[in-house]
């Protein structure tokens, strides 16, 4: 049985001076986002394993105002377009035996190892924007997203879910400088990302969840100008969730960086409306 699913979720009120998908910063920044990130998976059997290929667009809306105190300059923008989507590919190592739908549904948490490799691609962007939703660039990212059941008893379960993944990143080639208004080069070095989710189900409706995010690295040059802006952050998250309906679930969390360095900045308060829709397509 081959499976689709669509998924919308829409987030509110995050305000960072850190880029929409998390990889870079800009302390001039102070952004608020409103995303509504739109997922495609497709779930097939590669040799009676699990796998699936995704996909996301992500429509997004921006409220930017950046500062720039010794060149006397400052701008606030409002735009609206796409940010950085992704198309990925994840593959079960360890367990993840291929099921169908009915018996996924129905299966009691084991341990899970997958591959995961995902393809950044770049949204709306201006090369003539001080700001964009885009990043001209090109991602490629890969990790190894974990499953671990701690406990389970009836409909009751805590799960601790693992991703540790490394991103590099292409050229961006376009870059406007805002002191000259020249177009420049800019690179980044690889940024190391581990995140962890601590899922504790009360029934098969309600869940609380713990959310950590640490990054490492990230730092960018700009025309072989070092920006000083490497990731060394651990942020969280906690949040609560409630499945009304086995299409329709709502969640909603709240936090920011408990600690690393001074320069990257986050403060979220999120609410995930999850829509699926299902299309089941049976082997003839």
């Amino acid at each position: 049985m081959l499976l689709w699913v669509f998924y919308f979720k829409k987030s509110i009120n995050l305000s960072q001076n850190v880029s929409l998908n998390g990889d870079y910063i800009n302390p001039a920044l102070d952004l608020d986002i409103n995303a509504f990130p739109i997922t495609t998976f497709h779930t097939f059997a590669i040799k009676g394993q699990h796998a699936e290929v995704i996909a996301m667009i992500n429509p997004t809306s921006i409220n930017s105002n950046s500062s720039f105190p010794l060149l006397g300059i400052s701008n606030e923008d409002c735009k609206s377009g796409f940010s950085d989507g992704f198309v990925g590919f994840k593959f079960a190592m360890i367990n993840g035996k291929a099921v169908s739908f009915e018996e996924y549904v129905n299966q009691k948490p084991e341990f899970l190892m997958m591959s995961y490799f995902r393809v950044w691609f770049s949204g709306s962007y201006d090369k003539n924007e001080l700001v964009n939703l885009g990043t001209n660039r090109t991602t490629f990212e890969y990790g190894l997203p974990t499953t671990m059941p701690l406990f389970s008893k009836n409909n009751s379960s805590t799960l601790l879910e693992l991703f540790p993944s490394i991103r590099f990143f292409t050229k961006n080639k376009e870059v406007l400088d805002f002191s000259s208004g020249n177009h420049v080069e800019k690179t980044q070095k690889p940024l190391f990302v581990f995140e962890n989710h601590l899922i504790h189900k009360f029934n098969k409706k309600l869940r609380a969840t713990l959310n950590g995010r640490y990054q490492l690295g990230g730092e960018t040059t700009i025309n072989d100008v070092k920006g000083e802006n490497s990731f060394n952050n651990y942020s969280g998250t906690v949040g609560v969730g409630y499945q009304f309906h086995p299409l329709v679930y709502l969640h909603v969390d709240y936090g920011g960086i408990l600690f690393g360095s001074d320069d990257a900045e986050s403060n979220i308060f999120r609410i995930n409306l999850q829509l699926n829709y299902l299309k089941l397509n049976k082997k003839k």
